[in-house]
């Protein structure tokens, strides 16, 4: 497994001191991750993968879309090569039940409840 950047990992940054003070009562940088999670994940990923791309693979892939489609996505995070192995397990977390229920909307459940922990979290940094 590749390591992530220690430069470019968001939880190394909050670990540090410096992380920390800076994310201490500064709401709007907590704002702007927020509107970061909801644009990235659910109308950014989400809704370009499972919405859009999942339905109209079926004529090219047949009963496996969803697996091709989780491979694109993994593909898709090349700029980031440490998710590469996590976006892999995706296929079977992301792109099954979007396929298996036909919608777009179980995808973006399942795919924003990491970000809902994460800022849950970050919740907590802001109100010390």
């Amino acid at each position: 497994m590749i390591p992530p950047v220690a430069s470019h990992d968001f939880s190394v940054f909050l670990g540090s001191d410096a992380g920390q003070a800076f994310m201490s009562g500064n709401w709007v940088w907590f704002a702007v991750i927020v509107a970061l999670f909801v644009f990235n994940t659910a109308l950014g990923e989400e809704l370009l993968f499972r919405g859009v791309l999942l339905p109209r693979m079926q004529g090219a892939f047949g009963r496996f879309d969803w697996v091709a489609n989780g491979f694109l996505f993994a593909v898709y995070h090349l700029h980031e090569p440490w998710l590469i192995p996590s976006s892999l397990v995706d296929i079977l977390a992301l792109s099954y039940p979007s396929r298996r229920y036909r919608s777009a909307l179980m995808g973006i459940i399942v795919h924003s409840s990491q970000s809902v922990f994460f800022l849950a979290l970050l919740l907590g940094l802001v109100l010390q």
